[in-house]
């Protein structure tokens, strides 16, 4: 076989140009197999397949091209050992903390760059495909922020990218992880799967790292067991290394004294309720294991205004929130409860072909926490909105509800039942920009369609 020079990776066909190397990958929805012949239309001049395809170009026959493709990333992109990496893992609170832990390395000028849900950001600043990219995109990025000075990157961690490999190739120099509550049962079945997903981070820890884990969640039970090298645990309830006095919480934000090794540090957030308080001490003690001085680590807290739909002021207590668990909807409804004067309404609905199981409980939850609901539509994508709605509805034991399935109705009226000093919640989507309805993905913003209504009220 001749040699064959490679100019570039692909694994999306519609982005190949003359000299690719084309990965086929097996997905949920689509194969790669079957674009082969388009990517070398386009120009590709060699494949790795996972089964050999009669093609006149070289092809390298793999038993997992998912794997293959992180090693080949590594190898294309270079060495990326002297960034320190860390990983922001669990079910609730890896944007805020990401968000925090990134204020934090720009005040101590390490110019970091950013992977996560809402955004990612270097130089500039992009809309997040997903949470945690395909291997390929992911060391596309660590180059990009490589090139342009950053000494640290920080990245949320999902369980779908442990478990399809795509941080496979990475090496934590440091591991947060927030909670463990359900979520993602579409994909993993189970929450012992849910669970080993997560854990898996922990084998991507350097021998050296440090371990950030949260002592009042019983996720802190599995991580102790690992007997890691260096860990730094936080809490609020129970006294980690780090831990936390709440001195005042209100819909300003909140006051805590922060306690590290007998000594107290008052911290002043511009962050919204009193389940935040976790997500500061997570970032505080990434922080202080990365050794960057306290006054620093305070500093970097308190500059971060806030996070695009995570507990995000519209107009007139009127918020977004992307809690879309049990556990998250619990978390924010509890918070908001304490600052409302009068009631506390919430929208919310669930998405489409996620899990099932948790659409009842959040319905019970929502309930037994807030005065009245709007249940509406959420991402329905291929399920009935209105199959949808009646499971959240089977959790409802109280008559402290209303159905509108339109969600731009269900704000609407939300808007027109609000009174003076109430608080209303829309929940569920967060900084989401759009709506997946069957196979269209149209344009919505809650917080664009709130601003809309309030000014036509």
């Amino acid at each position: 076989m001749k040699e064959t020079e490679i100019t570039s990776l692909e694994f999306d066909s519609r982005k190949i140009q003359h000299g690719a190397l084309f990965i086929a990958l097996e997905g949920m929805q689509f194969d790669g197999h079957d674009f082969i012949a388009d990517a070398i239309k386009r120009g590709a001049v060699a494949v790795v397949t996972q089964k050999k395809m009669h093609i006149k170009i070289p092809q390298i026959v793999v038993e997992n091209t998912r794997t293959t493709m992180a090693k080949l990333a590594k190898r294309f992109y270079g060495n990326f050992d002297d960034l320190h990496m860390i990983g922001i893992t669990g079910t609730n609170g890896k944007t805020t903390t990401s968000f925090l832990i990134h204020s934090i390395l720009e005040t101590a000028g390490m110019h970091p760059g950013l992977i996560g849900t809402i955004y990612y950001i270097g130089e500039t600043r992009a809309k997040a495909k997903r949470t945690t990219p395909e291997s390929l995109v992911l060391f596309g990025l660590l180059d990009q922020f490589k090139r342009g000075g950053a000494k640290a990157v920080v990245m949320e961690v999902s369980s779908h990218a442990l478990s399809l490999e795509r941080v496979n190739e990475i090496q934590f120099q440091t591991v947060v992880f927030t909670n463990l509550s359900q979520d993602h049962l579409d994909f993993h079945k189970t929450m012992d799967e849910y669970k080993a997903a997560k854990m898996r981070i922990f084998s991507l820890l350097d021998e050296d790292g440090c371990a950030i884990f949260n002592l009042d969640d019983a996720i802190s039970k599995s991580i102790k067991y690992l007997k890691l090298r260096n860990t730094i645990t936080y809490g609020w309830k129970n006294r980690g290394d780090v831990w936390a006095n709440i001195i005042s919480d209100s819909i300003a934000g909140i006051q805590a004294q922060v306690c590290y090794k007998n000594q107290k540090y008052k911290i002043n957030s511009h962050l919204i309720g009193d389940f935040n308080i976790y997500n500061i001490l997570a970032a505080f003690a990434t922080g202080v294991a990365m050794g960057i001085d306290i006054d620093v680590v305070i500093s970097g807290i308190e500059k971060l205004q806030g996070v695009k739909g995570r507990v995000e002021r519209v107009v007139d207590n009127v918020f977004v929130d992307f809690a879309h668990t049990p556990s998250a909807l619990e978390n924010v409804l509890k918070s908001l409860r304490q600052y409302v004067p009068r009631k506390l309404l919430v929208v919310f609905g669930c998405g489409g072909d996620r899990d099932r199981a948790k659409r009842p409980k959040m319905g019970a939850i929502a309930s037994r926490l807030a005065d009245f609901i709007i249940i509406t539509s959420d991402n329905p994508r291929s399920e009935s909105p209105t199959q949808i709605i009646k499971d959240i509805e089977n959790g409802i034991t109280l008559t402290n509800y209303t159905i509108i399935e339109d969600r731009r109705e269900a704000i609407r009226y939300a808007l027109v039942l609000k009174k003076e000093n109430d608080i209303l919640l829309v929940a569920g989507k967060g900084h989401e920009e759009y709506q997946m309805i069957g196979d269209k993905t149209l344009r919505f913003s809650d917080a664009e369609v709130i601003r809309a209504c309030f000014e036509s009220l």
